[in-house]
């Protein structure tokens, strides 16, 4: 019974909550994170400009606007994100606006220029920046170059968003004039931060890097990220790394993955990559994960957490917090559905990002595989002789990992479920996790007992005990009478 009392009063310790004091997010896209927003299924904020809605019509606008977004600023604040990505805002006739028709008008749908203005300055007020998606492989064949302008225009691509589409001759100096134009009126008319920017194969290299370079003349701290699905080195632009998409929807979709393949060096290559789980042009993680017959919050909790501690920054498409699923191997298209009152893996997200703010070594870091065991991995930040560690088990059964190079008398502090992990006999210091679970743990002094709490327990343990024993021996008493 005493061996018994003291396991329950040692177990009870080392569960007492960590607290950490959370910072103001950094709003620099490295030590951010991203809000991806396809505009027309976000929400309905304005009725005035719901034309030609049928929510019925998976291929019709639904009824989403810039005012919608305006009405979850303080949700995405919520959420930790530092950007907003918004997709094509231009005007098309199509609902993901990926098919511009003009691209130096607001798409009436949505609202107008005002409103994109309204929008970046609420956001701005808010420390959160503002990019927008401008396709540039592909217009729509409602475009008016298409009959005016026909020499503007190079081969018909086929893509995600349509067959023969009609698309830019970039090389064209006219056409990539005008693109330049185009970027500058963004900017000067709207307040925005930068734009990402669509292309392929066929896209000349001249042209994004010369996009690149001259929105910085117009704002010097301008941000083009590049979706290419190709590879491009130039310092002054953000690479979507969509290599690292599809190895970790492999991995994690399902449990008993070895986690070692996400660590390889031609995945995680560059501290300015844009890392992403699922996107507006991609089948979403949570139907990977249902089709594998697994929990998506659980599954999505391990994604999250490698997709916030590697380099690079995170970037979330709406409603995957919730989990959503659209239930179709085909992207996730539907109204965001942000009131589902499912709220645990939106608490995650937050704490990850308080983690990321907190702590320069997750963002700036050098990244380093420890050891692994199992499907389970250990890998450190370390920036400035501080390093954090981040331990994930996609195993099906609890594993442990003993890491020797601790500094004596420290101890590690786990951010993410309060475990505390200090030296054994030997030296080592044993990382034990159960199945399907992660945590961020710094080095911290050991702080040994807390002998204020320990007291405190066995008070309540003896008090209870007393009670007991007292209520036991009043009723043999009343019994006996």
């Amino acid at each position: 019974m005493k061996k018994y009392m003291l396991a329950l009063l040692l177990s009870t310790i080392i569960l007492v909550p960590i607290h950490m004091p959370v910072k103001a997010v950094n709003t620099s896209l490295s030590d951010g994170s991203i809000y991806y927003v396809l505009i027309d299924r976000f929400t309905n904020g304005e009725s005035e400009n719901d034309k030609e809605i049928n929510i019925d019509d998976p291929q019709a606008f639904h009824g989403g606007d810039l005012q919608g977004v305006i009405n979850k600023l303080d949700y995405i604040k919520q959420l930790g994100f530092t950007t907003i990505n918004l997709s094509p805002v231009m005007q098309s006739d199509v609902y993901h606006g990926f098919a511009p028709s003009d691209y130096q008008k607001v798409n009436e749908q949505f609202g107008k220029m005002d409103i994109l203005k309204q929008l970046v300055d609420a956001a701005h007020e808010q420390n959160i920046k503002v990019i927008l998606d401008m396709p540039v492989s592909q217009i729509s064949s409602k475009h008016p170059w298409v009959l005016e302008r026909p020499e503007w225009l190079g081969e018909p691509v086929s893509n995600t968003w349509g067959e023969n589409l009609p698309s830019p001759d970039l090389t064209n100096p006219k056409v990539s004039n005008y693109f330049l134009e185009t970027a500058n009126m963004w900017l000067d008319e709207t307040g925005i931060d930068g734009f990402r920017l669509y292309t392929n194969q066929y896209t000349p290299i001249e042209f994004i890097e010369l996009f690149a370079e001259h929105i910085k003349t117009v704002k010097s701290d301008a941000i083009t990220v590049l979706d290419s699905g190709g590879e491009i080195e130039k310092p002054n632009l953000l690479l979507v790394n969509n290599t690292l998409k599809e190895t970790i929807s492999s991995i994690l979709s399902e449990p008993g993955n070895s986690l070692e393949p996400l660590f390889e060096d031609n995945l995680l290559t560059e501290l300015n990559d844009i890392n992403f789980v699922d996107s507006v042009e991609t089948v979403r993680f949570t139907r990977e994960s249902v089709k594998q017959g697994q929990n998506p919050t659980t599954r999505w909790k391990l994604a999250l957490t490698y997709l916030y501690t590697i380099p690079g920054t995170p970037t979330i498409y709406q409603g995957s917090e919730v989990p959503m699923d659209n239930g179709m191997d085909i992207p996730g298209h539907q109204m965001a559905e942000l009131n589902t009152g499912e709220d645990e893996l939106r608490n995650y997200m937050e704490q990850l990002m308080a983690i990321r703010s907190e702590f320069p070594a997750i963002t700036k870091g050098d990244i380093q595989f420890v050891d692994s065991s199992g499907a389970m991995v250990l890998f450190k930040r370390e920036y400035d002789d501080k390093s954090v560690y981040i331990a994930m088990n996609n195993d099906k059964k609890s594993q442990v990992i003993s890491l020797a190079d601790v500094p004596d008398g420290m101890q590690l502090t786990g951010l993410l479920q309060d475990n505390i992990v200090r030296e054994h006999e030997d030296g080592l210091y044993r990382i034990g996790l159960e199945r399907e679970t992660a945590d961020i743990f710094i080095i911290e002094e050991d702080k040994g007992l807390n002998w204020l709490f320990v007291g405190f327990i066995v008070l309540v343990l003896g008090t209870f005990v007393f009670s007991v024993i007292y209520l036991s021996r009043k009723n043999k008493k009343e019994a006996r009478s």
